[in-house]
């Protein structure tokens, strides 16, 4: 390995990080029309010029419990709803959905309790939050049915109550027995409905995972909008043709009904909690509800390109493709892990003429090491006779100084898909592969220990990569130079620091490609010395 490769790999370690800090995916640049800045917690909204019109102080999230007259009256009741994917929790304060579990994934790699899409939103309870120019759903609510079991067709559940101002309303609720989707139905007094706005509140702002966008989105029919950041609330009027909040492998996603679409607002709570504001122009506003995982086939039997909200950011071009190639396989394995080693051989084999021409050219580079290092001596004092004897050398003798690079260059764009991939493919989450190896999208859990007070986990596969890599470069032609001599022996103690923390798929990934290079490498230093 010459000193381009070092390099090569030194800035692909470089350009991760480059990447985890700064090309995070950041609001769009096509930003809508912004509002004034969100009002503090527990001011009053200002009333709304008219039914369809921005709200006046768009930011006002709903009071607090404590804040609420009625909530202190007495506890809450819940109704459940239970179909094949969903096991959703109604509550009769404000007549909305308080909890929506998913029963085809678990919270925890080795728990059994389901993943809850709703986390703490507080001063949010429920969704959706319906108010009007100050006065809110926090009343109590009638619900049509003690509870519900989604079996062979749909049913619904209609909460039927007011506002704290006496404004009647009424959520009504259909559940389906083959969807993660939930139709909503909202209607309100009729007499009484003007300034009406109802709200969505899903996720925190709490992101366990730098690597993934978390955050609302938008999409207006062209294209996604990831909102990173809110610092003013946002104002996409009815130029939208659905909304939601990306958690990372799960979704929430609002599909307005087309006949009666809500102005839309984004905004956020003096508690940094995103929100979804909608507007509607009559008493009534009605859409579907996705609560659920962000898989390509479920996404697109939604019919409004729901798929656009899996994006892999600037590698999603690559680490699409990568995924479909996963699945592919997996049709067969049953094991992402072997797939994710079936892939690895593939793009070893695809890029292996690259890597034969950059041996072949690396057996060269230290065949004329003896002769570049008595020119280094010869002209330690004119650099440019020095270089121009260099280029002689190279040209006499069919060396090409870059080429040791070829191999690495197509691993990097590879490397950062897989990582993506494995940060936010529903399909790696929780996937196994052998063993202690329970999740591909996390960090190996072996074992760990603490010392003081600071827990220290212990993971084989970045060991072994270390292991490999050594092997790696003991099989390769290396430089006589000292100064790289040393540094080749430092590389796998930094790469195997780098990928401690790293998801194992990716580990298994350098891992396995490691062991085909040594493979490769045993092979042509037998062909090259058969030939010689």
């Amino acid at each position: 390995m010459d000193k381009r490769t070092i390099i090569v790999l030194v800035l692909t370690m470089a350009m991760l990080f480059v990447f985890q800090t700064y090309f995070m995916p950041k609001q769009a640049p096509e930003q809508p029309q912004t509002q004034t800045q969100p009002a503090p917690q527990g001011e009053a909204p200002k009333p709304a010029a008219k039914a369809d019109a921005a709200p006046a102080a768009p930011g006002t999230p709903p009071p607090s419990p404590a804040a609420s007259q009625t909530t202190d009256k007495k506890a809450s009741r819940t109704f459940a709803v239970s179909t094949p994917y969903l096991d959703v929790t109604l509550t009769d304060l404000g007549g909305g959905i308080s909890s929506v579990k998913l029963k085809n994934y678990k919270a925890t790699v080795k728990g059994t309790e389901e993943k809850e899409i709703i986390e703490n939103v507080k001063p949010y309870l429920y969704n959706p939050s319906v108010h009007q120019n100050g006065a809110f759903d926090r009343t109590y609510f009638t619900c049509d049915k003690a509870g519900l079991t989604v079996k062979d067709s749909p049913a619904s559940i209609t909460m039927t109550g007011a506002l704290e101002n006496g404004t009647k309303l009424k959520k009504t609720y259909t559940f389906h027995p083959d969807s993660y989707s939930i139709d909503l139905s909202v209607e309100v007094e009729a007499s009484k409905a003007q300034g009406v706005q109802a709200d969505f509140a899903v996720i925190s702002d709490k992101n366990e995972s730098s690597y993934v966008f978390k955050g609302p989105f938008v999409f207006n029919g062209k294209s996604l909008n990831q909102i990173d950041s809110i610092k003013e609330t946002l104002s996409f009027d009815r130029n939208y043709r659905y909304t939601g909040f990306d958690e990372g492998f799960f979704t929430f996603i609002y599909i307005p009904s087309e006949d009666a679409k809500p102005a839309l607002f984004i905004g956020k709570t003096d508690k940094n909690i995103p929100y979804i504001r909608l507007a509607p122009a009559s008493n009534k506003f009605a859409g579907r509800l996705y609560f659920g995982p962000k898989k390509t086939d479920i996404l697109a039997s939604l019919n409004v390109n729901a798929e656009k909200v899996i994006d892999f950011g600037w590698f999603d071009i690559i680490a699409k493709p990568l995924v479909w190639l996963l699945d592919f396989f997996n049709r067969f394995t049953h094991n992402y892990g072997i797939d994710i080693i079936l892939l690895t051989i593939l793009i070893k084999i695809i890029f292996h003429p690259l890597s034969v021409m950059s041996f072949k050219n690396m057996a060269k580079m230290q065949a004329v090491q003896p002769e570049i290092k008595k020119l280094q001596e010869k002209y330690k004092n004119d650099k440019a006779r020095l270089n121009q004897e260099l280029m002689q050398i190279y040209k006499s003798r069919g060396v090409n100084p870059m080429s040791g690079c070829l191999p690495m260059l197509p691993q990097i764009p590879v490397f950062f898909a897989l990582y993506k991939a494995l940060s936010g493919a529903i399909e790696l989450r929780h996937a196994p592969f052998l063993w202690w190896i329970n999740d591909l999208s996390a960090p190996e859990d072996l074992f760990s220990f603490t010392v003081m007070g600071y827990t220290i986990p212990i993971r084989l596969l970045p060991l072994i990569m270390g292991v490999t890599q050594v092997i790696q470069q003991k099989m390769t032609p290396t430089s006589t130079d000292p100064m790289q001599q040393k540094m080749m022996m430092f590389m796998p103690i930094v790469f195997t620091f780098i990928f401690w923390g790293f998801p194992s798929g990716l580990v298994l990934y350098w891992l396995v490609y490691n062991v085909a290079s040594i493979a490769q490498q045993y092979y042509i230093n037998k062909k090259m010395k058969v030939v010689r």
